[in-house]
């Protein structure tokens, strides 16, 4: 009996399995005898009368062709009506016509299916565009997934104008007018956009030079002029692309007022060796914190977020954000740029406090390492330490002492070094954990010192402190005043005593908080 059940199986899989065969050949049959898939997109934009006026600008742009490619493309195409609001002077502009027919136009096919719920799409001319299930941009689908032989086009109720992306619109005077919403930093930020311009720079890449001849004597190449050469920007290589079409950011201008109000705040902890110097570092360690990532907005427009009372910029300095003092907005290609009257950063946000931890020194032995290197078998000496508090909190140091198994004792006053960066002309209050827990109490002291000099030539000194037994807590050790902004390096140093236990050294982090004023 289960053999003949067994036979019924058998027999219905097979009969099911003909059906579900001829069910897929007639879907087959009817997606090849779709109509539309025999006609290019070119030929279903060129036929269909609400699309006339596009028609038009295609026809006469660098993309006349391209559309009738066996290539796969996506158009949204934007109806008579919708065309009837572009400049027609756009006709007239080789260089505008391109942008604005290409950015209609992008390689693959993109579904309304395949936001989720939105979905940034490159275009042919290089911008990328917001596309929703319903939406592109601030264009309304009224025709969506329509199929050709090469693509896929959807009918919209407004043309998508190309725009500037941030940096073109933050650098070049006037540059949005005409064709892009505002007419860029005119009279708004003048000075911050000075400083960004400033920051250009060129310089020539060989592997993208042509080589013209060769040099008879050496042997090398000859580049021809003008070849291989790389624009770029100091600003940009110290914070954010913002010029990159494919990332999206936040851009904050502030006015000139606003701009000289912050650059005073901050410019006596750039202190440096020129007034130029001073004016150049307090200008950007006053602009560096305006990038953000993400488009941020309080209309809510797809793909954008909120806008909260502050933003962390780049370097984890909090952005206040009040939205009152909005001189005026401008929706780039790639984000979003905001001229505000001021950006009220907090001095203690600009002029942070350094905290070194004592584990973070490269290894003994390995480059970039700093240790008085007398001895080659002084690695085993130095300890990193990984251990837990009376309160379970788990806490991480380094610990150097003599190893009495390999007989390898520390010398007088032994250090290890640390580089700083960034250290503000302030006056810092120095405060250190230390966790003692061996069976000898003993003392460190820490040196502030020109680079790479060990602790000879003393920029500022904490004299030696007592590192008690068992004491979790931060203690203050004393100050430490510097004078001119930038690198420094710190040095903790041992006992000037030869005598095992009494030399150690150890920290688990040295905090440097600036006394502000």
């Amino acid at each position: 009996m289960s053999n003949q059940r067994n036979k019924y199986l058998i027999v219905f899989m097979l009969i099911a399995s003909v059906f579900a065969s001829c069910k897929d050949q007639w879907a087959q049959h009817d997606l090849t005898n779709d109509p539309s898939l025999g006609v290019t997109l070119l030929q279903q934009i060129s036929s269909n009368p609400n699309l006339s006026k596009f028609n038009q600008y295609l026809a006469k742009s660098k993309y006349s062709n391209t559309l009738a490619t066996s290539k796969t493309f996506t158009v949204w195409a934007p109806n008579n009506a919708a065309m009837a609001s572009v400049d027609a002077t756009i006709l007239t502009d080789t260089g505008r016509l391109n942008e604005f027919v290409g950015n209609h136009i992008s390689y693959q096919s993109y579904t309304t299916n395949l936001p989720q719920p939105t979905l940034r799409v490159p275009m042919i001319n290089g911008k990328y565009e917001t596309f929703t299930s319903t939406t592109i941009e601030r264009a309304t689908i009224v025709t969506a997934d329509q199929y050709g032989s090469n693509g896929i086009f959807h009918i919209i109720n407004k043309a998508i104008m190309p725009k500037l992306n941030i940096w073109d619109y933050v650098t070049n005077t006037g540059a949005a007018a005409g064709n892009t919403q505002g007419p860029g930093l005119t009279t708004d930020g003048a000075l911050e956009q000075a400083y960004l311009v400033g920051q250009n720079y060129s310089f020539i890449d060989t592997a993208l030079a042509v080589d013209s001849a060769v040099n008879p004597i050496n042997g090398k190449p000859i580049l021809k002029k003008g070849t291989g050469i790389v624009h770029q920007n100091y600003f940009e290589d110290q914070t954010a692309y913002v010029s990159n079409e494919s990332a999206q950011y936040t851009f904050f201008v502030m006015s000139d007022a606003g701009l000289n109000n912050e650059i005073s705040k901050v410019s006596k902890y750039f202190n440096a060796s020129t007034a130029d110097s001073i004016s150049k570092l307090s200008t950007f360690n006053t602009i560096k914190d305006l990038v953000v990532p993400g488009v941020y907005s309080t209309k809510g427009e797809p793909g954008t977020i909120a806008m909260p009372d502050s933003i962390p910029s780049l370097f984890g300095v909090k952005i206040p954000i009040n939205m009152n003092d909005t001189i005026r907005s401008y929706n780039a290609s790639n984000g979003r740029v905001y001229v505000m009257k001021d950006v009220f950063f907090k001095l203690a946000a600009k002029i942070p406090t350094i905290i070194i931890q004592g584990e973070s020194e490269p290894v003994y032995g390995t480059s970039g390492a700093w240790y008085l290197t007398d001895n080659s078998g002084r690695a085993n000496n130095v300890y990193y330490r990984i251990k837990n508090d009376p309160n379970g909190v788990q806490w991480k140091d380094i610990y150097i002492e003599t190893n009495s198994q390999n007989g390898v004792g520390l010398p007088a006053q032994y250090w290890v070094g640390y580089p700083l960066q960034n250290v503000n002309t302030v006056t810092y209050k120095v405060y250190v954990r230390a966790i003692n827990d061996s069976k000898t109490v003993f003392s460190d002291e820490i040196s502030f010192c020109t680079p790479l000099t060990g602790n000879k030539q003393t920029l500022g000194n904490i004299p030696y402190y007592t590192i008690p037994l068992n004491n979790f807590a931060e203690m203050y050790v004393g100050s430490y005043t510097n004078t001119s902004y930038g690198y420094n390096s710190m040095f903790v140093v041992g006992a000037n005593s030869t005598t095992s236990g009494t030399n150690s050294i150890t920290f688990d982090y040295i905090k440097l908080v600036p006394v502000l004023q």
